[in-house]
């Protein structure tokens, strides 16, 4: 590879690590949908707990990413420059973005429960939530807090 295709590459490798890195905090993080949205909270008991796996996301930054590795790597020599290289290149751009998104979705995805819910009042409810907010077991004690499209579990503190 020539240097500006490596300086690209790398370029693009170094925009994807920055773009994952995050600060630590030890405040507990609300997504930006949930701010100023009223929700209804509801007590229950956990009756059944699955494991899960949470769908990463598939945005434009590992399609476009991908795409540009993907062209850079078949790009053709001066030499070369023919249509057969050309469509070689855009068949590479191609492959290259289909790669890239689905390694952008696996590198996204996140460990989750499945959580079975009997509410007070007798309903049962599912949620399914990402392990951050907590781990939980059968017979916990739960809050679940839903409205505004969502909803979540957290441990009940009274």
């Amino acid at each position: 590879m020539k240097l500006p295709q490596l300086s690209f590459v790398f370029g693009c490798g170094l925009l994807v690590a920055v773009a994952g890195c995050t600060f630590p905090s030890s405040r507990r993080m609300v997504p930006a949908a949930q701010a100023n949205v009223m929700q209804n909270a509801e007590l229950g008991t956990v009756t059944a707990v699955r494991e899960v796996n949470i769908e990463g996301q598939k945005s434009h930054l590992g399609l476009l990413g991908g795409g540009a590795v993907g062209a850079a790597a078949t790009k053709p020599g001066a030499r070369n420059s023919n249509v057969g290289s050309a469509l070689g290149q855009a068949a590479g751009a191609v492959v290259g973005a289909v790669a890239g998104q689905a390694v952008e979705e696996v590198t996204t995805r996140a460990n989750g429960q499945e959580v079975t819910i009997r509410l007070d009042d007798g309903r049962i409810v599912v949620v399914a939530q990402d392990v951050a907010g907590g781990f939980f077991r059968d017979g916990d004690r739960v809050r679940v807090l839903h409205g505004g499209g969502g909803a979540r579990v957290s441990m009940a503190t009274n």
